[in-house]
């Protein structure tokens, strides 16, 4: 319905019309120098709107990206546990900024128009997203309307399949040196944290995750068949890690002295949250005069030195827990000594002349 209000200003009096309507269609406003001339647009557009969105399947154009967003959250969201936090960060995004329209107005160039936002709009940490994040937040209001098509029917297809990923770079390739190696680890010892030497080489041994060493709870350690159980990790699977010895003392010394409530590992000083490690890996690295280096990266030298060891990448996979060897591929540093030796040891087995 429409609603014409006069607004008076140093120019005169202009007329401006208000449409709230409960049709999917975003509230419009629109001014004009005089009253018939906003009562004439008001009844033109009513008349748009109501051809619009007047045909005989009208019910499920009435729906909304908040409705179906919600209902998403609600019912499919919930088992997808992994993914759960950032699709949701995602999703919440979407609804602000097009929120207010109907499922039948979302086109191609209004989801366009909120892509290059997102590439090209700071966050509000003043950070520019990479094309990765954006790409992530474009697929998980794609599989919103993909269960708007399959398991609603509330319309008939997806309005992103016309999209293209963008273009992600390839990952970083740093790989830690074996000089380097040495280098960080008498740092890490010399840290005034106590745990980040034995954090570092845990990382380097098993090719674990930051996020799945700091938010390590006692309940994970079999200390018998000294193994870490990982638990519904990343990918969604669980996984076991394997204890050395030095580390197997560590953590059952650790075990031994810990408090009766403490189920983390490694405890912030509130004893509740896990533990942050940033300032104190930052000031291994410089002391070790290591640039470029990021705490993943101990992740890639446990895949890399691993395939130099003729380690084979089903064997690397099952470690490191990729389900998805084209990432893994990412991870792998081939040495080209090592690529040498391969075809060196074909050729000998192979070539007769």
């Amino acid at each position: 319905m429409a609603v014409i209000q006069a607004r008076k200003n140093k120019r005169g009096t202009t007329y401006q019309v208000l449409i709230r309507a409960n049709d999917g269609h975003p509230h419009k406003y629109k001014t004009f120098p005089t009253k018939q001339e906003a009562k004439d647009w008001a009844k033109l557009e009513e008349a748009r709107r109501l051809k619009e969105t007047y045909f005989p399947d009208q019910a499920k154009k009435k729906h909304t990206l908040p409705e179906l967003i919600d209902r998403y959250i609600e019912e499919v969201l919930p088992s997808k546990p992994k993914n759960a936090k950032d699709t949701k960060r995602h999703l919440e995004w979407w609804k602000k900024k097009i929120g207010k329209y109907g499922l039948s107005l979302i086109s191609y160039d209004l989801i366009d128009k909120c892509r290059k936002e997102l590439i090209n709009k700071p966050t509000e940490h003043g950070k520019k997203r990479n094309p990765a994040t954006v790409n992530r937040y474009m697929a998980s209001l794609s599989v919103v309307f993909t269960y708007a098509v399959k398991q609603l029917g509330w319309i008939k297809e997806n309005p992103m399949f016309r999209f293209t990923k963008l273009k992600e770079s390839k990952g970083r390739k740093r790989l830690l040196t074996l000089e380097e190696c040495d280098r960080l680890l008498k740092s890490c010892k010399e840290s005034k944290n106590d745990c980040l030497y034995e954090i570092v080489v845990l990382a380097i041994v098993t090719g674990m995750r930051q996020s799945e060493i700091l938010g390590l709870t006692w309940d994970c350690f079999d200390f018998e068949n000294k193994v870490i159980l990982l638990k519904d990790t990343k990918n969604g699977s669980d996984r076991l890690a394997p204890l050395v010895d030095a580390l197997f003392n560590f953590f059952h010394e650790r075990y031994q002295k810990k408090l009766p409530h403490q189920t983390l590992v490694f405890p912030g000083r509130s004893g509740i949250k896990k533990i942050s490690i940033r300032k104190a890996w930052d000031e291994a690295l410089k002391r070790a005069e290591i640039s470029g280096l990021h705490f993943h990266s101990l992740r890639h030298a446990f895949c890399s030195y691993l395939s130099q060891d003729e380690v084979n990448i089903a064997q690397i996979a099952r470690a490191s827990g990729h389900q998805d060897l084209s990432q893994l591929f990412r991870y792998v540093q081939e040495d080209p000594a090592f690529l040498h030796k391969l075809s060196q040891r074909l050729y000998t087995k192979l070539i007769k002349t």
